[in-house]
């Protein structure tokens, strides 16, 4: 919802960082690789050493990489649709790296599993329909939990964690996963009936 209401502004923002990195020479698909392995690392680390608040920064900063590859591929001109379908696999893969590593030290395995699914779902509903060639109509609510507000909700929650371990009788973050789990079911079916009224347009 953020990325799709204020894309000009934070893309601009993106590309001024972008400019500056792009003079030491690294290519849009070395971000990308980069934040995957990053990611990776970071998740692994997470399982050893316990510490949220460590986790939860770590996983944000990296994350900003995500945003600085399709920013370095704009002003160095190198924009691809290969470099665009890596993106797009890499995050699903850290999507998961990063709910599965929550999962394993909180013991909440089921909102994080709802969470990855509705994550992964968001997305595949998104890519079929555009293989199937339906065009999302324009107009009505933006989609309200895209991959920029789950890991905000998801990095500030893990921070939190260890200040506010305990609220309403639950861990704090259980409430963090249960909402991720309940808004990317949501989004999800946003999606599923925006683009399935493309279909109906097409019979």
């Amino acid at each position: 919802m953020i990325d799709e209401l204020f894309k000009d502004r934070i893309d601009r923002l993106w590309d001024a960082i972008a400019r500056g990195l792009a003079g030491t020479g690294i290519t849009p698909d070395g971000v990308t690789w980069t934040g995957f392995v990053l990611c990776f690392v970071n998740s692994a680390f997470f399982i050893v050493h316990q510490n949220y608040w460590v986790f939860g920064l770590l996983a944000g900063a990296i994350e900003l990489l995500d945003n600085l590859d399709g920013a370095v591929a704009r002003v160095q001109g190198q924009s691809t649709k290969r470099g665009a379908y890596l993106d797009a696999v890499t995050d699903r893969y850290k999507d998961a790296f990063i709910l599965l590593a929550v999962a394993q030290v909180s013991g909440a395995w089921l909102p994080a599993s709802l969470a990855l699914m509705g994550s992964l779902v968001t997305s595949y509903i998104a890519a079929r329909a555009d293989v199937l060639g339906a065009v999302a109509k324009p107009g009505g609510l933006p989609d309200l939990f895209e991959r920029l507000e789950r890991t905000v909700v998801l990095c500030v929650g893990l921070v939190l964690t260890p200040f506010v371990p305990i609220l309403g009788g639950l861990p704090l973050i259980d409430w963090v996963l249960w909402l991720l789990a309940l808004m990317t079911q949501i989004t999800a079916a946003q999606r599923f009936l925006r683009r399935g009224s493309a279909f109906d347009d097409q019979r």
